[in-house]
């Protein structure tokens, strides 16, 4: 890409990642889909680190320009953590599982009653049978 088509530029920099980790078939929505999900996670993250600062960030300064609002670093650093923890957090072992699972399973089911459930007039007066 020469730069001069009419795609945004973060739509280009998705094609070339893409491109770079060796991944050339795919369908025109997987780059808008990246953008999507880099987008709502990147404007999370600044609005977590926007509430982590807090007012005191301005204290001491002088009177800055009201359309001046920044963020600083180690909020946005704690953001990010913050985010990571909840959002990206591992699973858990294969073993584990599989041992909640043999004593979850340990316990057999209940056997069904023939005569348990909603009881159904016999099949010639029921509209569930074929039409035909």
């Amino acid at each position: 890409d020469t730069g001069t088509s009419k795609r945004p530029r973060d739509a280009r920099l998705i094609h070339l990642v893409l491109a770079n980790m060796g991944v050339h078939a795919y369908t025109e929505r997987v780059p808008l889909q990246l953008l999507d999900f880099a987008y709502r996670y990147t404007n999370g993250i600044l609005s977590d680190a926007v509430s982590y600062e807090g007012p005191q960030a301005n204290v001491g300064k002088k009177a800055a320009p009201k359309d001046d609002e920044g963020v600083s670093l180690n909020a946005l650093r704690t953001a990010i953590h913050a985010r990571a923890q909840q959002q990206f957090s591992s699973v858990l072992p294969k073993e584990f599982m599989t041992e909640v699972a043999s004593e979850r399973n340990r316990v057999a089911l209940p056997r069904v009653e023939r005569e348990w459930g909603l009881r159904l007039p016999p099949e010639r007066y029921c509209f569930t049978g074929v039409g035909w």
